[in-house]
């Protein structure tokens, strides 16, 4: 094993230089493992898709949103609430917008780094009562954390989100960091 560098060494010619080739080049990951440079108009416009599937019911369109292998959690923990693949992502979307009607969504501005990005939506739509199956407004405000395999393709999807009562604008602002 090498001996670790002294520190005026590191600060005056840098890590790389003071170690050897060998070490160095191991250290860094290859060129293809490293994700491609998402940008927010990717994630806005995976979004803009992402709720038109939503407001749609298309579960098609939903599922080829993501890659073959990715992971949908709805509620982040839950073993029956994570959805592995295109198939199962089709079968929870089929399953879970069959009784919504009325959906509206907006989406805020995604912060992005690397192949990672964050986003809020802000949804409305009708759900039935858990009382007497009636429709009823709901408000769902969610953040998910999005794992991208390429630009166009999502292999993570973590959500995170407050249902409210009734339907309720966003404040001003809201969207925006």
């Amino acid at each position: 094993m090498p001996a670790i560098p002294d520190r005026r060494s590191v600060l005056r010619v840098g890590l790389a230089a003071t170690l050897p080739a060998a070490v160095a080049v191991a250290a860094a990951p290859p060129a293809q493992a490293r994700p491609s440079q998402l940008r927010e108009s990717d994630v806005t416009r995976w979004m803009d898709a992402y709720l038109k599937a939503w407001q749609t019911k298309d579960a098609d369109l939903a599922a080829s949103l993501f890659t073959r292998d990715a992971v949908y959690q709805a509620v982040p923990g839950l073993a029956d609430q994570m959805f592995h693949g295109r198939d199962e992502i089709h079968e929870y979307w089929t399953g879970v917008t069959a009784s919504q009607a009325g959906m509206s969504g907006i989406q805020g501005r995604p912060f992005v780094s690397g192949n990672r990005a964050d986003i809020e939506i802000w949804v409305t739509m009708q759900i039935p009562s858990e009382t007497d199956g009636s429709m009823q407004w709901v408000t769902l405000i969610e953040t998910n954390i999005l794992t991208f395999a390429t630009p166009k393709l999502c292999s993570s999807n973590i959500e995170y989100n407050q249902i409210l009562d009734g339907k309720i604008d966003p404040p001003n602002g809201w969207g925006h960091f």
